[in-house]
């Protein structure tokens, strides 16, 4: 298996089985319950981590975190790769 296909996988499951074994939403769009593109101070009580580190994780502090922050904050000390590339079907192997 490619190298850079393996990895966006390993994380894929980590992340997968992390949130399938915390037992607390981890998807954006689960603690978003309003459906308005942010979750509040108080749709972020449904995890203590977003609860008391809500203010560090609000980079604009605008009172609401935004994809972009709470993605920062879920992945922060994670390998996450910048870029993945996918190759176009029939292309040569990319060594």
């Amino acid at each position: 298996m490619n190298l850079k296909r393996a990895i966006p996988i390993l994380l894929l499951s980590l992340f997968v089985f992390n949130a399938a074994y915390a037992q607390e939403p981890v998807i954006f769009e689960d603690i978003d319950t309003d459906h308005n593109g942010a979750i509040s101070r108080d749709e972020a009580k449904v995890r203590m981590d977003l609860t008391s580190n809500f203010g560090e994780i609000d980079k604009n502090g605008n009172g609401s975190l935004s994809v972009d922050e709470y993605t920062a904050y879920h992945n922060k000390g994670r390998l996450v790769p910048e870029e993945v590339e996918i190759p176009e079907p029939g292309s040569a192997p990319v060594r």
